[in-house]
């Protein structure tokens, strides 16, 4: 009995060793693989932060130019306008990116994100024309035209935003611009590079409505 007890202690001491060792060898390898996958995340951090920042600072960079000439833009008018980059909280989430536009058309407004509650149909067509303009200086292309963007406009607005053409188009290397509409304010400040032409859509209807030196 005595050495049958030993054995069997025995027995269960190598079974423990074994066990032991076992599961020394699994925490090991476990531990290693924990090391290994670190790394490899620690080295995917790196790059993902290596190329968002070849992408994201000159993004940052040409956000404040189109902003600059936006509020710019704005000022000229009495108003408040900005542009800038939204991203995740994390700085991780593309998806989330975008480009964010805030407004302020009256004094006693604050500044509403861009949308069909806050601004009327003709506020988002004063925008849109400003906006396109303050891409001008970071897009390439030989003509712009924009088709019947003062509908919706009051006059004041249309005039502005007129005014605010023509002063874009006259400075130099800029885009030739087409400006397409059913309606022309008469009195505006035209300049020697503007040409109008008035298209009649019947044979009677006399040239002579439009006062020669409105257009000059």
């Amino acid at each position: 009995m005595h050495s049958s007890s030993l054995n069997d202690e025995e027995a269960v001491s190598n079974q423990a060793t074994r066990q032991y060792e076992a599961n020394e060898s699994k925490i090991k390898e476990l531990r290693e693989q924990i090391e290994k996958e670190d790394e490899e995340y620690q080295n995917h951090e790196q790059n993902i932060e290596e190329l968002k920042n070849r992408w994201l600072k000159p993004l940052d960079e040409m956000i404040k130019k189109i902003n600059e000439k936006f509020s710019k833009f704005f000022r000229d008018m009495k108003c408040v306008g900005e542009v800038d980059l939204l991203k995740d909280e994390t700085e991780t989430d593309f998806k989330k990116y975008g480009v964010q536009i805030r407004v302020k058309f009256r004094s006693e407004e604050s500044l509403h994100v861009l949308d069909a509650r806050h601004q009327s149909g003709g506020e988002r067509s004063v925008f849109t024309m400003l906006y396109l303009m303050a891409l001008q200086d970071i897009t390439n292309c030989p003509f712009r035209v924009v088709d019947e963007i003062n509908q919706g406009m009051d006059s004041i607005n249309e005039r502005s935003v007129f005014n605010q053409i023509v002063r874009t188009v006259n400075q130099r290397d800029t885009p030739q611009y087409f400006v397409l509409t059913p309606k022309l304010l008469q009195g505006l400040d035209y300049s020697d590079s503007v040409t109008v032409h008035i298209i009649h859509n019947g044979l009677h209807m006399s040239p002579d409505v439009w006062d020669k030196k409105c257009l000059v």
